[in-house]
């Protein structure tokens, strides 16, 4: 059976409640997509999200969080992603996905980026775990990221793109917050299962980040 309090974190660093908000006005919270998006999550200038990449992968998400009467049709998520995408604006959008839905994030993006790439990727540092990511921007650029790991490319967008504030709707267990922390850049995000997003906070409490749970 897989841990799926993740190391009871959300004992230590709780969040099922309420709203951690940090020294530099960085802000987590527990949200499902299909929820009224939170307005802080619009001070993002720059949204970096690895969300479920299928059906079976966000039915997946919803079990690990104890909720099995929620929305899953995959097809809606899709579409209620991309309308948060719209409503957060951000001039620069990383998406990681699979290759079974690569083509349709790819020509979604297309209807809110004029300029559009996509990269060789991979997770947990392996060789045979591929994924890709796919990067919408307002202006013509395109990094030299294909072929490097995801946890790695995260680390260089939060080192290298210009931006304010750095956003994840499906924030996990805290990749791109704690790399952002790490640059010393502002970060916002959103996750469904509040015991993930435990292990997010335990780890930017060990980096030095100090927060506040406001309800």
């Amino acid at each position: 059976m897989p841990d799926w309090n993740y190391g009871d974190a959300y004992l230590r660093c709780p969040i099922e409640h309420g709203t951690a908000e940090f020294e530099n006005g960085s802000k987590l919270q527990v949200n499902n997509v299909f929820s009224p998006l939170p307005d802080f999550m619009k001070q993002a200038d720059l949204i970096f999200c690895d969300p479920p990449w299928n059906q079976g992968n966000i039915r997946s998400f919803y079990t690990k969080a104890g909720i099995y009467d929620a929305e899953s049709d995959y097809g809606r998520f899709i579409d209620r992603l991309f309308d948060c995408i719209k409503k957060i604006h951000p001039a620069i959008c990383y998406l990681e996905i699979g290759k079974e839905y690569l083509a349709v994030f790819i020509t979604k993006m297309r209807e809110i980026y004029p300029h559009v790439t996509f990269y060789n990727s991979t997770y947990y540092h392996k060789n045979g775990s591929l994924c890709y990511i796919v990067r919408g921007s307002r202006k013509a650029k395109k990094p030299k990221l294909d072929g490097i790991d995801e946890e790695d490319i995260i680390t260089w967008v939060c080192k290298n793109e210009n931006y304010n504030c750095i956003g994840d709707l499906c924030m996990g267990r805290g990749l791109v917050a704690c790399a952002a922390y790490r640059s010393g850049k502002k970060f916002v995000g959103t996750e469904l299962n509040h015991k993930r997003l435990s292990v997010a906070l335990e780890k930017l409490k060990k980096l030095g980040g100090k927060y506040v749970i406001e309800t």
